[in-house]
């Protein structure tokens, strides 16, 4: 992600804009892919940008949104709204991680895994993704950040191979 993301992020999470203009606006952009394309095409005037906004999207996030337009950032929004959930669960004690898995797992086995990431973390709640990925074989991968703990047969499997090379 790039700083700039991370700074517009930080400034949409300063301006309390309430998490439902938010969320309103990123599903419009994530959505309806032409309005994202339009709003950053050099081609359209910046004025027809500023009337779509006014016409599209909450009424709160707009000042925000022409600012994004005018400096010819909107490419950035993903990021930006990836950067503005991390501040609200940073100030919320909450931890966001993905669960790469096979087969997915039970109730049971998730509010086990969510109570170990809260007690290592120390964090009020957890926010698992759930992200099927076949090439793992068996077993699971928890990403926390940039930390990766591998439970997966297919880092079992690689483990073996390098402790053969090395003999």
């Amino acid at each position: 992600m790039m700083q700039a993301a991370i700074n517009y992020g930080q400034v949409l999470f300063e301006l309390s804009v309430p998490e439902t203009a938010i969320e309103e606006t990123a599903l419009a952009l994530r959505t309806v892919p032409e309005l994202k394309r339009a709003l950053n095409s050099p081609v359209v005037a910046r004025s027809s940008k500023h009337r779509v906004i006014d016409r599209v999207f909450p009424v709160e996030i707009r000042t925000f949104l022409k600012v994004l337009v005018d400096r010819r950032d909107m490419d950035l929004a993903d990021d930006i709204f990836k950067a503005w959930r991390a501040c609200v669960c940073r100030q919320e004690g909450i931890l966001e991680a993905s669960l790469y898995y096979v087969t997915e797992p039970e109730e049971e086995q998730l509010q086990e895994i969510k109570g170990m990431l809260r007690k290592k973390y120390d964090k009020k709640d957890v926010r698992l993704r759930l992200i099927l990925d076949q090439g793992l074989i068996g077993g699971f991968i928890i990403r926390v950040g940039d930390v990766e703990t591998d439970w997966s047969l297919k880092g079992r499997l690689k483990e073996l191979e390098q402790k053969i090379m090395r003999r």
